[in-house]
C-alpha cells in the first residue's frame, strides 16, 4: 500500500516528464505495430493468394534444364530426365512416402463451350496434365469422383487462381458476373482431341470427343490449363500411338522436418525442386530480419530516452530515497519503486503507440484497397492486425520501459545512507 501511494506520488510529481518519455515510447511503438502490420497485410492479402498453397510436407520436382549462353538444353536429353525409372529412384529414397507423376500430353487438344457464362460458345487451345487422384482427391467437390472413365464426361479440375484471375479481368472486360467455385463446380464443355487452332489437325484419322465436366479446385492444378486424371491421360496418349512424357512429379515425404534432407538427394539426382516456396521463405526470412533490427533499434533509442529521465529523476530524489533507506526500506523496495514507475510509463506508451499505429494501418489500408484499379488477384487487404500483434506491441513498450529504468534502479538501491547525510 505504501509503495502504490508513494509510484503515485512520484508519477504526479513528474508528470511532465513521464509524459515525454511516455510519448517517444507510443512514437516507436506505433511505427513498429504499422509496418509490421502492413508487412503482414501484403503477404497474407497479396502474396499468399498467388502461391500455391502446397503442404509443407510436399515437393514438386521438375527436370533440369543447361543453360550455355543462348542456348537451353533439357536435362531429359542429356541425362535422362523424367521418366519411369526417375520415378522408382524417388520412391526409394528413405522418408519418401508416396510420389505422384505429373503426366503431359503428346498431342493437340482444344476445348469448346462457355455458352452458359459467356452467352455465347468459345473454342480455345488448352493444355491437359495428369494427376493421380491420391494429390487432388480432397480438392473434389462432394459427389464427384477424379478417376479414369472411359464413358461418361471426363472429370476435371482447375487451378483456383484461375478463377481468380477469371473474377478480376474477364468478367468485367465482358461485363458478365464473377464466378463462385459452387457455380463452377459440374460445368461441362467439348474437348476435342487430335486438333488445336494452332497446329490444325496432324491426322484426321486420329479425332476424339468428349464432355468434359469441373469437379473441383486445387493449387496442383495447371494453372494455364486443365488438369485430368493421370490414367485418363495415360490412355489418351496411348490410343494416339505416343509415350506419356512427364513434366514433373510431387514428393510426400514422411514428415516436414525431412523435407529438406529430401530436397538435397533429389537434386543430386539431377533433378530440380521447385524454388518458389524456397525463394519466398528466404526473402521473408530476411525481411523479418530486417524488420527485428529496425525494431530492436527503436527500442532500444527508447529504453536510452527512458534511461535519462530516470538518472534525472533518481538525482532530484536521491534525498527522498536516502531517508526512505534511513527508515527502514530494503534495497529492492527502492529498485521496485522505480521499476514499477517505469512500467506504468511503458505501459501507457505502449498502449497508446500501438492504437495508434493500428489506427493508422487500417486507415491507409481502407484508403489504399479503395482506389486500387482492377487487377488480377485484387487484395481484399493490404494490412492485417491481428491481436498478436497488439499485444506484441503494448509488450514492447513496456519492455523497452523496463530496460531503461534497470540501471537507475540499481542506482537508486544502491545509495547509501549515511554517505549520503554526510555529504
Amino acid at each position: 500500500m505504501r509503495t502504490m501511494v508513494l509510484l503515485r506520488r512520484d508519477i504526479a510529481r513528474s508528470r511532465t516528464r513521464l509524459l515525454g518519455v511516455s510519448t517517444a515510447i507510443g512514437a516507436s511503438v506505433a511505427v513498429v505495430v504499422l509496418l509490421a502490420s502492413v508487412g503482414l497485410g501484403l503477404y497474407e492479402g497479396v502474396l499468399a493468394p498467388l502461391l500455391p498453397r502446397l503442404p509443407v510436407n510436399l515437393l514438386k520436382v521438375e527436370p533440369r534444364s543447361v543453360n550455355v549462353g543462348l542456348l537451353a538444353f533439357s536435362a531429359t536429353d542429356l541425362t535422362g530426365g523424367m521418366d519411369e525409372r526417375t520415378l522408382e529412384r524417388l520412391r526409394k529414397i528413405d522418408g519418401v512416402t508416396a510420389v505422384h507423376p505429373i503426366v503431359g500430353t503428346a498431342f493437340p487438344m482444344r476445348a469448346s463451350g462457355g455458352e452458359g457464362f459467356v452467352g455465347r460458345r468459345i473454342r480455345t487451345d488448352v493444355f491437359a496434365t495428369g494427376l493421380s487422384e491420391a494429390l487432388v482427391g480432397s480438392d473434389v467437390a462432394e459427389g464427384y469422383r477424379f478417376v479414369d472413365r472411359p464413358e461418361g464426361p471426363i472429370p476435371v479440375i482447375v487451378a483456383r487462381r484461375l478463377l481468380e484471375l477469371y473474377n478480376t479481368t474477364v468478367a468485367p472486360a465482358i461485363q458478365k458476373p464473377r464466378l463462385s467455385p459452387d457455380l463452377v463446380i459440374g460445368f461441362q464443355f467439348e474437348l476435342v482431341l487430335g486438333t488445336s487452332l494452332a497446329k490444325g489437325t496432324p491426322d484426321p484419322r486420329r479425332v476424339a470427343r468428349y464432355t468434359a465436366q469441373i469437379v473441383g479446385l486445387s493449387d496442383q492444378a495447371n494453372l494455364v490449363g486443365i488438369t485430368v486424371p493421370e490414367e485418363t491421360l495415360r490412355r489418351w496418349n496411348r490410343e494416339f500411338g505416343r509415350p506419356s512424357p512427364l513434366s514433373g512429379a510431387y514428393v510426400q515425404t514422411r514428415a516436414p522436418s525431412e523435407a529438406g534432407q529430401i530436397a538435397r538427394q533429389v537434386e543430386r539426382m539431377g533433378l530440380k525442386i521447385d524454388e518458389t516456396p524456397k525463394l519466398i521463405g528466404a526473402a521473408l526470412a530476411i525481411g523479418a530480419g530486417l524488420f527485428g533490427l529496425f525494431a530492436a533499434i527503436l527500442v532500444l533509442l527508447a529504453a536510452f530516452s527512458i534511461a535519462q529521465t530516470f538518472f534525472r529523476l533518481v538525482a532530484e530524489r536521491r534525498m527522498e530515497l536516502t531517508i526512505l533507506r534511513a527508515l527502514g526500506a530494503r534495497r529492492r523496495d527502492l529498485r521496485r519503486l522505480v521499476m514499477l514507475e517505469a512500467a506504468v510509463v511503458g505501459l501507457a506508451g505502449g498502449v497508446g503507440g500501438t492504437l495508434v499505429g493500428a489506427g493508422i494501418a487500417w486507415s491507409v489500408g481502407r484508403l489504399a484497397v479503395g482506389r486500387l484499379p482492377e487487377l488480377p488477384f485484387t487484395p481484399e487487404r493490404l494490412v492485417a492486425l491481428p491481436p498478436a500483434l497488439l499485444v506484441v506491441g503494448v509488450g514492447l513498450g513496456v519492455a523497452a520501459s523496463l530496460i531503461g529504468a534497470w540501471w537507475p534502479a540499481n542506482r537508486a538501491a544502491a545509495s547509501d545512507p549515511a554517505t549520503a547525510l554526510r555529504q
